[in-house]
C-alpha cells in the first residue's frame, strides 16, 4: 500500500471530516444525518480531551482519504473497538480499509490490547468482507437505533489480540 499512511486528526481537519460524513453515500451506509462544520470542530477539540479515543485521518501520499476513530482505549480490560473508518466511494474497494485496519491491530498490539471490536450493519456485507479478512468474527447480533432514527440489525465483530 505505497503511499497510504494515517495520522492523528488535528483542528485543520474539521473541513474533511465535514465534507466527508455528509458524503451521501456515506451517510446512507452508515445511517447517518447531515452535520454542520463546527459540530466536527467541536468534536476534534473533544476528542483531544478524551484518553478513551483516538481519531486518525487516512492519507494517500498527502491526499486525505478517510477516517478512522477508536475508543475503549482507557478500559481496564484493554479492548479496543472501532467507533468508525470511512473512506472517500471512489477508495474503496481497493483493499485500503484492510490495510489500515491491520495497522491499527498491530499497533494495538505493541500497546498490550487483547482484542479489538466493533459494530457493522448486517446489510454492509462490503465491510464485513473486509472485517473478516482482518481476523474478525461475528460474536453477537443487535437491533440499533442509529442517529436517521431507524432501528437497524447489526452485527458485533471481535478479533482477539
Amino acid at each position: 500500500m505505497n503511499g497510504i499512511n494515517i495520522k492523528m486528526v488535528r483542528k485543520n481537519d474539521a473541513q474533511f471530516l465535514h465534507d466527508l460524513m455528509n458524503n451521501e453515500s456515506i451517510m446512507t451506509v452508515l445511517n447517518e444525518v447531515p452535520t454542520a462544520i463546527n459540530v466536527w470542530a467541536d468534536a476534534i477539540i473533544e476528542w483531544g480531551q478524551d484518553s478513551d479515543e483516538e481519531d486518525y485521518i487516512i492519507f494517500d501520499e498527502l491526499v486525505p482519504i478517510g477516517w478512522l476513530g477508536l475508543n475503549g482505549l482507557s478500559s481496564e480490560d484493554k479492548k479496543a473497538y472501532i467507533k468508525v473508518i470511512a473512506l472517500i466511494p471512489s477508495y474503496q474497494k481497493r483493499g485500503i480499509g484492510q490495510y489500515v485496519i491491520n495497522q491499527i491491530i498491530e499497533n494495538l498490539k505493541l500497546r498490550g490490547y487483547v482484542s479489538i471490536g466493533l459494530y457493522t450493519d448486517q446489510s454492509n456485507v462490503q465491510a464485513q468482507r473486509c472485517y473478516l479478512k482482518c481476523g474478525f468474527d461475528v460474536t453477537d447480533k443487535i437491533v440499533q437505533k442509529m442517529s436517521n432514527d431507524t432501528y437497524v440489525r447489526r452485527y458485533k465483530m471481535e478479533r482477539i489480540l
